[in-house]
């Protein structure tokens, strides 16, 4: 046999045994993995959706415990398209004033504590006109265990951010985590190495310039810094993940689709991961309602943003 055809023998059975056991650790991880089963919904024909775009709503909970519904604290639109080899990550704002089916004008977050996931994913969807079938929710103990997991993250803060990180620490995280009140403060702002609790106070963070606007700036920046963070550590970061928080963690993916979207994942986060917030400026206007103070939406303009920054084919 000549010697290039035992190469490449050789060289494929290196490969095969690579991809299974590779294959094998996946799946050992997508099966801690909880899943619940979606409520099906009668989906629009008209909202976008394009089969070189897959999206995942990745939602944060306020919820303190696996049992908590809580409310919907986070909501981002991860969007994965093929053609553009791009992914983006799309804000949307609590406080949009969205038509909730079966309880009429209401606060988007509140969708969440009237039908859980499957009612918000449904209201986005009647809203923004997007597409939008599966998810990945997290509550507070998981976000800060998939922080911790990937060795803590670097983040620029503000003296004003650190000030407001201690005040949610001490409110609320600390207690949350079984530590002391005054456990992890920060001295000042800076360049600073976050834990996981205070990635999580970061993230929850108000009362601090442009109130929600900057907040889901930081939630994206937060996301991104994960990303990047599980780049590099590679299978030793997964591994991490999958002791801590992955069984907190909530999907309706399949264990199939939770494979195949780890094995093209990867191959997708670059440096520049594309970050957008709904509505977007110009957008809308703040309005004071029986909801409370709410943001009225211009949906088209909205529903075209998502077409040419999203879906675009080019």
């Amino acid at each position: 046999m000549p010697f290039i055809v035992k190469l490449l023998i050789t060289l494929l059975i290196i490969a095969a045994l690579i991809f299974g056991a590779y294959s094998f650790f996946a799946m050992s991880v997508i099966k801690k993995i909880n899943y619940v089963e979606s409520v099906p919904f009668s989906h629009s024909s008209n909202a976008l959706s394009e089969s070189y775009v897959r999206s995942i709503l990745l939602v944060g909970t306020d919820g303190r415990s696996a049992d908590e519904r809580g409310r919907s604290d986070t909501m981002i639109l991860l969007s994965m398209n093929s053609k553009t080899d791009e992914i983006t990550l799309t804000s949307i704002m609590r406080d949009s004033y969205v038509e909730v089916p079966g309880h009429g004008m209401d606060k988007l977050t509140n969708a969440y504590s009237y039908g859980g996931i499957d009612l918000l994913m449904e209201t986005i969807e009647r809203n923004f006109d997007v597409r939008v079938e599966d998810y990945i929710s997290v509550n507070f103990n998981s976000f800060a265990a998939i922080v911790d997991a990937v060795g803590g993250i670097d983040l620029d803060v503000s003296d004003a951010e650190a000030g407001e990180i201690n005040v949610i620490l001490q409110a609320e995280v600390n207690r949350l985590m079984g530590d002391a009140v005054d456990s992890d403060l920060l001295s000042s702002g800076g360049k600073l190495h976050l834990s996981g609790k205070q990635a999580l106070s970061y993230a929850r963070i108000r009362h601090i310039g442009n109130a929600d606007f900057e907040r889901t700036q930081r939630q994206r920046t937060v996301l991104t810094e994960i990303a990047g963070k599980l780049k590099s550590s590679g299978i030793k970061g997964i591994r991490a993940i999958a002791d801590t928080a992955v069984p907190q963690i909530t999907t309706n993916m399949t264990k199939k689709e939770l494979y195949l979207l780890s094995l093209k994942l990867p191959f997708l986060i670059g440096d520049d991961i594309k970050q957008l917030r709904l509505p977007a400026e110009k957008t809308y206007s703040g309005e004071s309602t029986s909801a409370g103070s709410v943001l009225r939406v211009d949906f088209d303009a909205n529903r075209k943003i998502l077409e040419e920054e999203v879906f675009s084919d080019n």
